[in-house]
């Protein structure tokens, strides 16, 4: 199987985002919170959904991780798959309130009855907790998982068919209760401590959310200048196009009381009147002034109003821009405590496995699993042996998945080696614990950042030897040394096929 096309639609902070690959070594390279996860995480769930989950859990869980920014009800993506000298496209709409699946096998133009069942017979029926501990690599996830080890102890009893080694299924059962305990305690102390910040954080980015949309509303107010009510234009109208000549006659009316009253008071002669018209002259003058300001004030608020305007829009604007910086720090930290949790959120397919393990450990024989365990430690011998240049000779594995290395003149425990051995030990395991679960087909395998603590000799050794396999890898990485090593090996050894996707 070869994917060819990657088309996010609608996930995570990406909208109609479309890569394309080739067969052979694709590097997708990109820095820090560039969304190289969440294109690693939409390979996965194109193949196996991506489901919602319930309670505590639903506020932390991949769906919210990966929920679209904008418009989050729009939640869909596609990919194209080369499989069989044949080429499908699986469409998947991830909201919860109306998944889909669909299957088209686009060289027929014929879409299967049930797209889920479909992506299980293209994929050789492997299941996601396999998946996701053999070809799928997520971030800082190198060593193989907790699920790796039951899911192998499922039908593996004897892991070295030369040393004769014989596991006894009870012992087995017993290790796989213990280690189960010891999970699941250890995953909700872990989780409840992420949840609780998830929440704290989710909650204040909500806040944010709100106050942008309360900002977006109160620019678009201010842009539309004073509001008026429906059906009230026609008569506002009137009265404003009156008011200056109201005015000017008030005042002239007022000026002409006071002269008559003033004119008046020189023809009485009795003083008491003279006086009383003096004060009513006076008023109707000090009247003037008021009622001039009085009646301006629509012509002054109608001046003063783009100026307003203009200086509550810019302190709009300003708050707005405060709060969106704000509102996008809180979403990298969310999604940098949600990058947390992935590493504890597996627990339900990491407990399924074990019940898994448990069941067939207790119903499948023995002489089945001693033979699949003499494949497994085989072939990771071989890509072992080939990524350390022929310094280790082989890998053993007793019934506990307790690993072995061999020498040349001695046999060593995990502990005895160094980190940057050990991490060429589990990529050695993975690889060919996927190679045993496909049974003989090829998927490619999908890694993020799975060589960051190699120095550059382990980088060279197992990159080589991924491209010598000639299957696809589709490598993400926020560094360029990967692509440097690989422009040598294709000048020492042709032409490598490797892309370069940069984001």
């Amino acid at each position: 199987m070869e994917i060819r096309e990657l088309h996010l639609k609608h996930y995570g902070k990406f909208d109609d985002h479309r890569i394309s690959l080739q067969p052979g070594i694709n590097i997708i390279y990109g820095k820090n919170e560039t969304g190289k996860t969440t294109i690693h995480s939409f390979i996965r769930a194109m193949f196996f959904g991506l489901p919602r989950g319930r309670g505590r859990q639903a506020k932390a869980d991949e769906y919210s991780l990966r929920q679209p920014w904008e418009n989050p009800s729009y939640f869909a993506g596609s990919m194209t798959i080369l499989e069989g000298g044949e080429t499908y496209r699986i469409d998947r709409n991830f909201n919860r309130e109306q998944q889909t699946c669909t299957v088209d096998n686009l060289s027929k133009a014929a879409r299967a009855a049930d797209g889920e069942q479909e992506i299980r017979r293209l994929f050789g029926w492997m299941n996601e907790t396999v998946f996701c501990n053999t070809l799928f690599v997520r971030q800082a996830r190198v060593e193989t998982e907790e699920a790796l080890a039951e899911e192998l102890r499922g039908f593996l009893v004897n892991y070295d068919r030369a040393l004769g080694m014989q596991t006894d299924v009870s012992r087995a059962l017993q290790s796989l209760q213990k280690k189960k305990k010891e999970f699941l305690q250890k995953k909700k102390a872990e989780e409840e401590l992420l949840e609780e910040q998830i929440g704290r954080r989710q909650a204040e980015a909500d806040y944010v959310r709100r106050e942008i949309d309360s900002l977006k509303e109160r620019g678009e107010a201010l842009s539309a200048g004073p509001s008026e009510e429906p059906g009230t234009e026609n008569q506002e109208e009137e009265p404003k196009e009156r008011s200056p000549k109201y005015r000017i006659l008030t005042e002239v009316f007022l000026a002409a009381a006071a002269l008559t009253a003033f004119a008046m008071a020189w023809l009485f002669r009795a003083l008491r009147i003279r006086i009383f018209l003096g004060i009513f002259a006076a008023l109707f003058l000090a009247l003037i002034l008021p009622v001039h300001k009085l009646l301006s004030g629509d012509e002054d608020e109608a001046k003063d109003w783009p100026k307003e305007m203009g200086e509550q829009s810019g302190a709009v604007r300003e708050q707005l821009q405060r709060q969106e910086e704000k509102y996008q720090q809180l979403q990298n930290e969310l999604e940098e405590l949600y990058q947390n949790h992935v590493k504890t959120e597996g627990s339900a397919i990491e407990i399924e496995a074990l019940n898994m393990a448990i069941d067939r450990i207790s119903d499948l024989s023995a002489s089945v699993f001693k033979e699949s365990g003499g494949g497994l430690a085989q072939k990771t011998s071989e890509i072992f042996g080939c990524i350390t240049g022929g310094r280790y000779t082989g890998v053993s594995m007793d019934g506990s998945l307790d690993i072995r290395i061999l020498s040349r003149d001695r046999v060593l425990d995990l502990r005895e080696l160094s980190f940057g051995t050990m991490q060429q030990v589990y990529f050695a395991l993975r690889v060919a614990a996927g190679e045993l679960f496909a049974k003989g087909r090829q998927f490619p395998l999908i890694f993020d950042e799975p060589f960051a603590m190699y120095d550059d000799a382990r980088l060279a050794a197992v990159l080589r030897w991924l491209y010598r396999s000639g299957r696809q890898v589709i490598l993400f990485t926020c560094q360029d040394r990967e692509r440097r090593i690989l422009e040598k090996i294709k000048a020492a050894g042709g032409a490598s096929g490797q892309k370069k996707e940069e984001l």
